[in-house]
């Protein structure tokens, strides 16, 4: 290991001794698999010789000594030489390797190097023992565990005799269901072993009489080593007699601290298992812990000692599943069910409540017996997490704390996302395309029928009306095959060739998909405890590739889904009706309610709100104090009042340019008759060190030439930029207003902000972007103020200690919400996550309190607990002057008594110390 890390070789040959090959080649080539998984190691006969078109030679093992001279080393193996013995003499070994420092060290004949050469024989012989018990140990294991789920079958089965008249036969896996394969998730599973792998007894036994004799100190978490290989949790070395000494004194027991997240699924090769497992252990990373996802048969002793919190996803309870949780409990790993339908209510197993067991033509015995062994596994769990309210009412009848974790998008979706809606056109503007209007049912499973049969004639007599309007539905790739079962609706029998038939894809390609669509449809039995529990995958999905939804107004779309503003819920036929008419006949309503749908969604159901829910969900494992505190944070996050949606001034876009490119940043100028100064800006952000970026500049009614003049720029610098966009409110906006276009238009996660007035130093971008990890929610730098005359220096006599001639600078305070009591600190020139400005619904877009939209912004990020992030380093200017905004209307008496009344309004714990005017100095 140590010569091919050296060497950086990934592949190599082993030149054996002929009659000691056929001896020792089994056992070599099982080391070799064990150690060197994923390298090109051969075990070749001598050659003699190296032409230098072969692998390099790595070792040279022989059976009789050798007395050749030679400055490199041979491993010799034979009858002068015991079993487990390595000799390390010169002779002709790693031709093409090269001189090794190391084997230099190991051949020569010091003190240091005779001991590592006598430790290298024992640690070959205890290898080869250690190999062989642990072979024996998972024999026997698997040999037990086979019997032991037998025998709780045979339990199972004697219960469920005594409570039935008519037998049910033995439980056995589940025959192939005829659905088509489910869609790949794009993560490897590993391989799946055949029981939990358990160390030997004195090992355990050891670490138990450890335990006992020095329990760790009361001490808070210390950071863990960076050795992949660690896996103990770090202890302070308590003697026996100390842990005698405080357990006299009656000391607290050692407090619980969440670290690691093992994530177990049960249904590993199914598409909930991305939203589920993978997603949530993203979450659990991205809230700062160490996260894993093992599929519930590959589940080992290891992965059970490493964690501290093990999540059960949708697992089925066995002999293997009981030895888990023996296990989790001797090692004292607090375990959470994860469910995202109502699978541990054994009585709901009914053809009539879930159809889905009809279509997949599976029978209600196996169904309920699944159900009663994943009912099994919640009782043994000591929490529990689900999806959605209603699943969360449910769980609570079995156990008291359970997390709502909600299904969400990742990062790697929303790009997808929005690039296939990029590709149809400019994002949020109505784009001609081929003229049809393309209904998506995006069903995945043949569990759908009877949640579909409801609105099918609807849906006939629409394509029969609207000859523009298309019904896309899904197939098998090659059979064909509908998802949906077609001889069920013959009322789409007239109308099939307005029937659009796309083959399924993987669940990475799925947003492409939804891009093609102009209305999604979700249609759910309401009514049905079990389709009011699921999930609202179909609306954010949908939102996120730019369609309008129509779906059954069951709890979760409900709460969701603004009807009218962000969705249309419809229950009755008319409803549908009247709902699929309205948005086929009005594309730009259809396309304003898939923009207010996207910016609903991306906060509550992207990867930064379920990090803190997550965080809150783990923390509160770690203790009394930690739960109290989680839940307190819990609660009052609850009593927030829903944001409001981002108020989106109607705009026309008067230049476009889309490279079709990824950027990182989008930078946002917004303009109003800043002929003058527009240009500066302009060439400021074409001066920026990031390679990649898209800009967007907003002008806001100008009646002045800055229009003419930022199109006519644009036009030239179509090269340096990834998307150019230029656009105009249709009417004068106000300051808010045009933010939130530009912030509208972007698509990009972080948002520079810049009024045309003022200039970007060229590693302003890069800069601040460096400093922002997934959770920070924007960041500000230090902003020197400029005039016509050059920087402006700072007032001597203000009552601040600070050296004569330094600039005066905006934005010197290190982030704290707390300074915001007072009054804002922070300017307007910051980065911002288009995510949090649309958790707290954008600017504020009021012309009677235009001005302080960036402080309120702030104040209300702070309100949501969404940290900023201060750059100390002058990344910007300021341009100070009569015309500004700032000295032309906010610091104006009466102006800025509306400004003082509005926002303290919307913050009441403002306190502001300065609410007189106070232009600022030119």
């Amino acid at each position: 290991m140590i010569l091919a890390g050296e060497r950086e070789l990934s592949g190599g040959r082993i030149e054996c001794a002929p009659r000691l090959e056929a001896q020792i080649r089994p056992a070599l080539r099982t080391m070799l698999e064990i150690h060197f998984p994923h390298s090109d190691i051969r075990i070749v006969p001598p050659s003699g010789r190296n032409d230098g078109t072969c692998l390099p030679l790595l070792y040279h093992i022989t059976e009789v000594s050798t007395h050749s001279p030679s400055a490199r080393p041979v491993l010799q193996i034979g009858p002068s030489h015991p079993a487990g013995s390595v000799t390390l003499t010169p002779e002709s070994a790693l031709i093409d390797a090269g001189d090794s420092p190391f084997l230099g060290f190991l051949i020569s004949e010091t003190p240091e190097s005779l001991t590592l050469r006598r430790n290298i024989r024992l640690l070959l012989d205890d290898s080869r023992k250690t190999h062989l018990l642990r072979s024996r140990v998972q024999t026997i294991q698997k040999t037990s565990l086979e019997k032991t789920q037998t025998i709780q079958e045979l339990r199972v089965s004697l219960r469920m005799l005594s409570a039935r008249t008519t037998p049910l036969p033995r439980r056995t896996r589940p025959p192939e269901q005829t659905e088509p394969p489910p869609i790949a998730s794009p993560h490897s599973k590993p391989p799946v072993p055949d029981a939990v792998s358990i160390p030997p007894l004195w090992f355990r036994a050891g670490r138990r009489l450890k335990r006992i004799l020095c329990p760790p100190r009361s001490l808070p978490p210390v950071q863990e080593k960076t050795d992949p290989d660690e896996n103990s949790a770090p202890f302070s070395p308590v003697t026996a007699p100390e842990a005698e000494a405080e357990a006299e004194a009656g000391a607290k027991p050692v407090p619980f601290f969440v670290r690691r997240v093992l994530f177990v699924a049960g249904e590993p090769d199914t598409p909930g298992v991305l939203y589920r497992c993978y997603r949530n252990a993203a979450a659990a990373r991205d809230a700062g812990f160490d996260a894993r996802v093992q599929s519930c048969a590959a589940v080992s002793y290891d992965d059970i000692h490493w964690a501290d919190v093990m999540v059960f996803w949708r697992v089925e309870y066995s002999g293997h599943v009981s030895t888990i949780f023996d296990l989790a409990e001797a090692e004292n790993v607090l375990t959470v069910f994860d469910a995202d339908d109502i699978v541990f209510v054994p009585h709901y197993a009914r053809v009539d409540m879930i159809d889905g067991i009809r279509s997949i033509g599976a029978t209600e015995e196996r169904i309920e017996r699944c159900f009663s062994e994943m009912r099994r596994t919640f009782l043994r769990c000591d929490q529990g997490s689900t999806t959605t309210a209603e699943l969360l009412f449910a769980m609570h009848s079995l156990r008291p704390v359970v997390h709502l974790l909600p299904n969400v998008y990742d990062t790697l979706s929303l790009k997808r996302a929005r690039m296939a809606l990029r590709m149809r056109g400019e994002p949020g503007c109505v784009n001609a395309g081929d003229g049809l209007v393309r209904i998506g049912y995006a069903t995945g499973s043949r569990t759908h029928q009877r949640d579909f049969a409801p609105i099918c004639p609807t849906i006939a007599e629409v394509l029969r009306q609207r000859p523009e309007a298309r019904l896309v539905l899904f197939r098998e790739p090659v059979t064909h095959r509908p998802v949906l079962l077609m001889e069920e609706f013959p009322s789409l029998i007239p109308v099939q060739g307005q029937i659009e038939w796309r083959d399924m894809v993987p669940l990475e390609e799925l947003q492409d998909e939804f891009a093609r669509f102009d209305i999604s449809i979700a249609p759910l039995e309401t009514g049905n405890v079990f389709c009011e529990a699921k999930s609202e995958i179909k609306f954010f999905e949908a939102a996120l590739s730019g369609a309008a939804t129509v779906a059954s107004p069951t709890g979760p779309f409900q709460r969701v889904i603004r009807h009218g503003e962000t969705g249309f819920l419809a229950d009755s036929p008319t409803d549908w009706y009247d709902a699929l008419v309205a948005l086929i006949d009005n594309p730009e309503r259809r396309v304003r309610m898939a923009r207010d749908a996207y910016h609903s969604v991306l906060w509550p159901f992207g990867p930064q709100a379920q990090a803190r829910r997550m965080k809150l969900a783990l923390t509160s494992m770690s203790g009394d104090e930690a739960a109290a505190l989680a839940g307190e944070t819990r609660l009052a996050r609850d009593r927030l009042a829903p944001s409001a949606l981002p108020v989106i001034p109607a705009s026309r876009t008067l230049f476009h340019h889309d490279a079709l490119g990824e950027a990182s940043v989008t930078v946002v100028i917004t303009s109003y008759n800043y002929e003058a100064h527009l240009l500066d800006a302009l060439e400021s952000v074409a001066a920026q060190t990031l390679p990649i970026l898209d800009l967007i500049v907003v002008d806001d009614g100008s009646s002045d030439g800055s229009v003419v003049l930022a199109r006519t720029w644009m036009e030239r610098h179509c090269d340096r930029f990834n998307r150019l966009i230029l656009r105009q409110s249709m009417t004068n906006a106000g300051l808010g207003g045009a933010r939130n276009i530009g912030m509208d238009a972007a698509e990009t996660v972080h948002v520079m902000q810049l009024d045309a007035d003022n200039t970007l130093r060229p590693e302003a971008c890069e800069t601040l972007l460096a400093s922002m990890d997934d959770g920070t929610a924007y960041a500000y730098p230090l902003i020197a103020c400029f005039n016509e005359n050059g920087p402006v220096l700072m007032d001597m006599s203000a009552d601040i200690h600070h050296q004569p001639g330094a600039p005066e600078l905006l934005g010197d305070l290190p982030f704290n919400p707390l300074s915001l009591v007072s009054g804002n600190r922070i300017d307007a020139m910051a980065m911002v996550t288009k995510w949090a400005w649309a958790a707290v619904g954008g600017y504020y877009v009021s012309r009677e309190a235009m001005g302080w939209e960036d402080f309120d912004l702030w104040c209300s990020l702070a309100e949501r607990g969404l940290p900023g992030h201060h750059v100390p380093r002058i990344l910007a200017d300021y341009r100070q002057h009569e015309t500004s905004m700032t000295n032309a209307s906010t610091e104006k008496e009466a102006h800025k008594a509306h400004v003082v009344a509005f926002v303290q309004a919307r913050h009441p714990w403002i306190r502001l110390s300065a609410e007189r005017a106070k232009p600022r100095k030119s």
